[in-house]
């Protein structure tokens, strides 16, 4: 969510604004007498080894020759693909 405010409300609530950036919103500094955009905080998003391994466990396996037999070999990709591609043509 954006959230767009002045330079002196900024000011009297930085810690709250901190906070609202660290949650994911985007913080607009704008100048009130000129009314143009001064600066725009944001949080960043940091790497977190564990749910990515986790995120990983939960997907692997989705896609495997058992599940896809079409998918068995580079042949039988390619045909598949030009296959499905036809079929995605006739139907636009």
């Amino acid at each position: 969510m954006n959230i767009s405010t002045s330079v002196s409300q900024f000011r009297q609530q930085i810690a709250d604004y901190i906070s609202k950036a660290k949650d994911g919103h985007t913080i607009i500094l704008r100048d009130e007498k000129k009314g143009e955009q001064i600066a725009v905080l944001s949080g960043r998003k940091k790497f977190d080894p564990a749910t990515f391994e986790k995120a990983l466990k939960s997907a692997s396996g989705v896609i495997s020759s058992e599940n896809h037999p079409e998918w068995q070999s580079r042949k039988e990709i390619s045909r598949w693909l030009v296959r499905e591609r036809k079929a995605a043509d006739r139907n636009l």
